[in-house]
């Protein structure tokens, strides 16, 4: 799969294979500005950074349910987000 974000009027983050068959929309709601996205296939989750929201959030990686929000903070602005083990690594700009 590749997976995407897209800001603007209708942010989102989708997935489609490889060759941009089976396009479909795991978020829509409740995002503005998702920049980075990091994928844990040991837990099967898909991580991302809301640059706008100030959160980071994960869903199933396969159904994009079971949506959480791992960190919530305040005047930062999220840039990047990679998840390696246990940890949880983020930038700011």
């Amino acid at each position: 799969y590749l997976f995407w974000t897209e800001w603007g009027q209708t942010p989102c983050i989708g997935k489609a294979h490889l060759d941009g068959s089976e396009k479909a929309v795991l978020v829509s709601l409740g995002i503005a500005w998702p920049n980075g996205i990091s994928i844990d296939y040991e837990e099967n989750k898909l991580y991302w950074c809301d640059a706008r929201t100030d959160k980071i959030e994960r869903i199933d990686l396969e159904s994009g349910g079971h949506r959480e929000i791992v960190l919530s903070g305040s005047n930062v602005d999220m840039f990047s987000v990679a998840v390696f083990g246990a940890y949880i690594y983020w930038s700011d700009r």
